[in-house]
Formats: structure tokens, sequence, C-alpha cells
């Protein structure tokens, strides 16, 4: 009989060998349960975005953004801006007569509205608000206060310019422009390229190239015979509504202080009389319209304009 005991073997299973195949298990199934989840939760935080988020053309149409359709204004905003304005205890501030068709005719210029100013004056913040959805743009002969008034108002655009005219050279620069009207003062031209002594070739290079819808010429200064005088920016603003590539068919030049000489005689010649609209005791508002670039003629009616001139002169 045979012995079943010694044929017998005996298998014994160490429970760590168990413990670590199912702890493999255990990490194997956690990992990748962690990427399931965080795939699923990316899923569906991209989708909220992409259906909440508003696009551009969400915004415009409820802001009413956007170029060529920004909201204007309120009228009691503009109304609140002209009245503390004219209140000014600066001694040389705009009346609100004065304020006022400036105003209406930002708030009627398409947007975004191209607005030129020659003078930094105690206006200048409110020319910058009331044209808030357009460019702006002041010219000042003072390159230390353009210097120190953007560095306090980082948001206004101010270029200096160096003019080269005298109040006491009126009649000589007047007449000089009147004679070189076909070669270096015509009516219409790039005056970066001009050597006409009543132009003003030294401002950035974009400033020309700009179709300005309004231009207001409330400096440089012109309180005695060796001031400057305003009749370069005035035959300078003449010039660029002339020459306009696009935009609106006529631009809206005012002339600040237009009670003196120096004043009426340029605008007289380069606006012209026949394109003033309307006028008070400081103010002239004027029209002129784009011509052909053949056009060597300042004003249509050359008799009117000559003597006003004369008259002023005499």
């Amino acid at each position: 009989m045979k012995n079943n005991n010694s044929n017998t073997k005996l298998i014994l299973l160490h429970p760590y060998i168990q413990k670590q195949g199912s702890s493999n298990k255990l990490w194997l199934l956690a990992f990748i349960s962690f990427f399931t989840i965080a795939f699923l939760l990316t899923l569906v935080y991209t989708r909220e975005s992409i259906t909440s988020k508003p696009t551009a053309a969400g915004i415009i149409a409820v802001t009413g953004g956007g170029v060529g359709g920004a909201a204007p204004l309120p009228t009691t905003v503009v109304n609140t801006l002209l009245h503390y304005a004219s209140k000014s205890n600066d001694s040389f501030h705009m009346s609100y007569s004065e304020l006022k068709p400036i105003s209406d005719v930002l708030r009627k210029c398409s947007s975004p509205c191209n607005f030129l100013v020659f003078g930094l004056t105690p206006e200048t913040l409110l020319w910058k608000s009331l044209n808030h959805n357009g460019r702006t743009v002041f010219i000042e002969e003072n390159r230390y206060y353009a210097a120190y008034f953007e560095e306090i108002h980082p948001e206004i655009d101010v270029f200096d310019v160096q003019y080269t005219t005298k109040m006491n050279e009126t009649k000589e620069l007047i007449a000089s422009a009147k004679e070189q009207i076909h070669n270096e003062c015509r009516p219409v031209q790039n005056l970066l390229f001009s050597d006409c002594k009543l132009g003003l070739n030294d401002l950035p290079n974009h400033v020309y190239e700009v179709d300005w819808d309004v231009i207001l010429i409330d400096g440089p200064r012109g309180n005695g015979p060796e001031s400057p005088g305003r009749m370069q920016p005035i035959f300078t603003a003449g010039v660029l509504a002339r020459s306009k590539k696009g935009g609106s068919l006529k631009t809206h030049v005012f002339v600040h202080d237009y009670y003196r000489d120096v004043e009426q005689m340029s605008g007289d010649e380069f606006l012209c009389r026949e394109n003033m609209v309307e006028r008070n005791d400081m103010l002239a508002h004027f029209m002129v319209e784009r011509m052909e670039e053949s056009s060597f003629q300042y004003c249509r009616n050359k008799n009117n304009s000559s003597s006003s001139t004369k008259a002023s002169v005499s």
C-alpha cells in the first residue's frame, strides 16, 4: 500500500503576492478614472465658455459701439459739459455762445469724427470729451507746455510746431501766397512737400493724410506784432480741407478771435467769405469744400475776397 503522504505536495500562497497584484490594479483604475474625469470637466467647461462668451458682433449690437456705430454722448452730458466749461474762472475761456456751434457740429459729425485743433486752451479736455468716439489731435506752439500737458493727460494727442511768421508781416505773406498760387502755395496740395511761407510743412506725416471733418483754429498767439499770428494755421486749414481724398465733401473750419484784423484778413483770403455760414463777435464758422487738384483759386468770388482784404488792410 502506497503512502499517500509521501506524494502530497503542499502549495503555500504568500498573502503579499495577492496584495501586490491587487494594489497594481487599483492604481491603474485610479489613474484611468482621474484622466476620464479631467477630460469630462474640460469638455463641459469649454462648451459653457463658447456658448456664454459674447461675440464682437453681439457687443456692438448691445452697446451700439464699434466704428461708425458708437453711441453719442447723451444730450444732458453735453449740456452739462458746456455749462461748466463756459463758467470757468479762466480769463480766456470761451463763452457758451462760442462753445455751442462747435459742439453742435461735433455731435452731428459722422463717427469716427476727425477733429484737428490748433492751440492748447482751457477747452482742450472739453474738445476731447465731446469727440469721445473720434480722433482729436492738438497742435501747440510751445513745445514745453505740449510735453507737460501730454504728461499729465496721456490720453491727449498733442504735437508741437514751430511757427515762422510774425503778425507785422501779414500783408506781405498774403501777397506772397497769392503770387505763388500756381506753384508752392496751391490751394490743393500735400503741404508736407511745400515751401509756401504760409504752409505748415513740419507736422507729423499722418496729419496730412487724415481727412479732417472739423478744424478749430484757436492758436497760436496773436496779441502783438512779434507774435506768430494765425495766418499759417488758417492757410493750412484751407489747404487740408480742399485737398481731402475722402470723407465728407465739406470741412467745418472754426476761427476763434475773429474780431482781430489778422484773423479776418487771412480768413477772407484763404477760407473765403462765401464759405462763412455763421459768425458772432468772437467765432467764425466756415464750410470749405473739397476741390480738384487742377484748381488754382482759393475763393470762387475773387473780387469779394480782394476787396475785403484791402478794406481790412486800409
